[in-house]
């Protein structure tokens, strides 16, 4: 057995749940230690009131910590309704290789989503100036401010362009403006 890391599973957009309860209640439990859907709130407003949602942060897939993945791998091949590894390449005998996520990438998503990969990432506080520019940004994106390529000011979203998974990924953070009346639990 090697050392313990987080893959990635896909499966269909919409059914990310339905696997991951499928890998919990099939998979011998020896086999992996975390099994996570990321996810994201995001503002939907109603009545001019702005209600946190919660959402799947990458749809398509689930996110799973193991210490062999091979044998994971050969359980999850055992049937088609099960998630599969996403494979990022061929070993040198031309067989498919499971490349845990890398550190850079499990660094940001820890970051965003907390260690277990399964706490939802928050919605961020915004204070703009006069020509709305940002002055002053509170929460997960703050770390990402030099990387946002869109600010919908009407939807409630920045996206920013980060490094993740051997590309420019763009991501959705949910963000609050001072003036928004939001709805309290």
């Amino acid at each position: 057995m090697g050392r313990e890391n987080w893959y990635i599973l896909q499966t269909e957009k919409g059914r990310e749940y339905e696997g991951a309860d499928l890998i919990r209640r099939v998979v011998p439990k020896s086999l992996y230690t975390l099994c996570s859907i990321p996810k994201k709130e995001k503002p939907f407003r109603h009545e001019g009131i702005y209600h946190p949602v919660e959402d799947i942060m990458f749809p398509g897939y689930i996110f799973i910590r193991s210490e062999d993945p091979e044998k994971l791998h050969k359980e999850l091949q055992k049937s088609r309704e099960f998630p599969q590894f996403v494979i990022f390449g061929k070993d040198d005998k031309g067989e498919d290789e499971l490349v845990p996520i890398s550190a850079q990438d499990l660094s940001f998503l820890q970051e965003v989503c907390g260690a277990k990969l399964q706490e939802v990432c928050g919605i961020t506080d915004i204070t703009l100036g006069d020509n709305k520019q940002l002055l002053e940004v509170r929460g997960v994106l703050e770390h990402y401010v030099d990387r946002i390529v869109k600010l919908n000011l009407h939807k409630r979203f920045a996206v920013a362009e980060v490094p993740l998974f051997n590309r420019r990924q763009k991501i959705f953070f949910g963000i609050r403006l001072s003036e928004d009346k939001y709805r309290t639990v």
